[in-house]
């Protein structure tokens, strides 16, 4: 059994710590802005690659909060290192979700992930240096078991298992043409970095 992004995101936004800073990229990107709209929320776009660096800086800066980073496995893929560099820091509040769809760039490419049915990115995190690694392909597997994994400390990695047959499997040509990416695309990352430091800034002067 596996779960749609949606079910899954889903599950995640009902569990999220209401002051925890949550990092989407690739296809959680379209589902949990949506259905947890936040000053906290961050979208790592157009940096395909870039969620687990991002995450690992934001989980530094902020200790006392939880970092909750939607990733996608082609995006960690792209960026395999930062698990080591995760591991060597050791965050504690970091918690590292894997959408495991086996589709590189879901929604633009749409490229078969390389070895996905041979990829265990539990193994991957475990001998990286991860201090917990879980594994879910049911979604109510995932809710009740949710609480707990926030609970434990970090670094954790929890591998999602996501319907691979429903994945966009797209193939554009020449005659299927790619919609045009819109500008937002390309400003949204910055714009929203800036409402989430402004938020951090106003819950620290609310603490002072």
């Amino acid at each position: 059994m596996a779960m749609s992004t949606a079910q899954a995101a889903s599950v995640i936004a009902a569990h999220r710590p209401p002051d925890a800073v949550v990092i989407s990229t690739m296809s959680s990107l379209r589902q949990f802005p949506r259905l947890s709209p936040s000053p906290l929320n961050l979208s790592c776009v157009p940096l395909m690659g870039g969620a687990s660096a991002l995450g690992l800086g934001i989980a530094i800066a902020q200790p006392n909060r939880s970092v909750l980073l939607l990733d996608g496995d082609g995006s960690l893929l792209m960026q395999l290192g930062s698990l080591v560099t995760v591991a060597g820091v050791q965050p504690r509040n970091l918690y590292h979700f894997v959408f495991d769809n086996g589709v590189w760039f879901e929604g633009g490419a749409n490229f078969a992930l390389p070895a996905a049915d041979r990829i265990s990115w539990t193994g991957l995190a475990t001998a990286a240096g991860y201090a917990a690694t879980y594994s879910f392909s049911d979604p109510a597997a995932l809710a009740s078991d949710l609480d707990t994994v926030l609970a434990a400390a970090g670094p954790c990695l929890i591998r999602l298992d996501i319907d691979k047959d429903a994945a966009d499997r797209t193939q554009w040509s020449g005659v299927n043409l790619q919609e045009e990416t819109p500008d937002s695309q390309f400003s949204r990352m910055g714009d929203e970095a800036r409402t989430v430091m402004r938020a951090l800034q106003q819950s620290q002067v609310g603490q002072a």
